[in-house]
């Protein structure tokens, strides 16, 4: 385990792997710039964000939760690869954000608390997927391509859906159910074994 007060890495040329847990308390939490990450177990951050600036890859094993109101962010840059594993799972008092030029490969569930939860790059997903930004939600987001035969779980209260590109183009999702959910926009063809609503406040849009 990897307990202090808060952990910033200014560079790294190599990976840098937490084998064990990452724990920090300071309003500054965790902020790591280098090549590549490996976080092998959870990450708990009592105050402060979680940033991850990697011009490679990036791989979640364990649970991450944020606990500062309003401020526990997580924000992924990746050129390479994220990978959130089954195992790793969010639990965020702040929004999530994934901005780099990289792609996503991913089968944890997320959750925040009414903050917004955004893939600005290509996803697959490789497990079944649940994401939830809350009763009073951010809006849940995805920029670019959505595939992976899984099922796909939304939860948005009243926060927007935006599917900006393609879905299932190369591989069809598997059953997609909206649980809740202001508009729900899809902008491009979307292909899935099926699609539920089961609540919605504003327009649904294909």
């Amino acid at each position: 385990a990897f307990s202090a007060a808060s952990f910033r890495q200014v560079a790294g040329s190599g990976t840098t792997t937490f084998t064990g847990a990452l724990a920090t308390t300071a309003a500054a939490g965790v902020e790591v710039d280098g090549t590549n990450f490996d976080f092998n177990s959870t990450v708990n951050l009592t105050l402060g964000s979680l940033d991850v600036d990697a011009t490679g890859t990036v791989r979640f094993n364990g649970v991450v939760t944020t606990q500062a109101a309003a401020a526990g962010l997580v924000t992924i840059t990746n050129g390479g690869v994220l990978t959130i594993t089954a195992g790793g799972d969010m639990n965020l008092e702040g929004a999530f954000l994934q901005d780099g030029a990289g792609t996503i490969s991913t089968a944890g569930d997320i959750t925040t608390t009414n903050d917004a939860i955004t893939f600005t790059d290509e996803v697959t997903l490789t497990g079944a997927v649940a994401l939830n930004s809350g009763a009073a939600g951010g809006t849940i987001t995805f920029k670019d391509l959505l595939n992976g035969n899984q099922t796909l779980g939304l939860t948005a209260g009243t926060g927007n859906i935006d599917f900006d590109g393609v879905v299932g183009g190369a591989a069809a999702l598997g059953a997609v159910t909206v649980n809740s959910a202001g508009n729900v926009t899809a902008d491009a063809a979307f292909s899935a074994a099926s699609f539920r609503q089961v609540a919605g406040s504003g327009t649904t849009t294909f």
